[in-house]
């Protein structure tokens, strides 16, 4: 019959026995609290997450567009710029 390999670890008594209080885990601190915004900087956090959306939908219809006109043979390379000097 194989013996069992030895451990490194103590033998925990379940039965009895005073045992150590606390917990030897670590465990991740608790979250701090939010601090509480003012008004105005609401109002700054609000505008800069409207003006960012605003420029990341106009970014996205933009290659939306550029893409739907190499898909139809058009691309921006054959817009020709003419200048009148009068």
């Amino acid at each position: 019959m194989a013996r069992p390999m030895p451990s490194a670890k103590k033998a925990v008594d379940l039965a009895g026995g005073p045992r150590k209080v606390g917990s030897r885990i670590r465990r991740a601190p608790p979250p701090k609290p939010e601090k509480r915004l003012t008004a105005a900087e609401l109002r700054e956090r609000e505008r800069t997450v409207v003006v960012g959306g605003i420029l990341l939908f106009a970014v996205a219809l933009c290659v939306i567009m550029v893409a739907a006109g190499q898909w139809g043979g058009w691309s921006p390379s054959h817009v020709q710029l003419v200048i009148n000097a009068s």
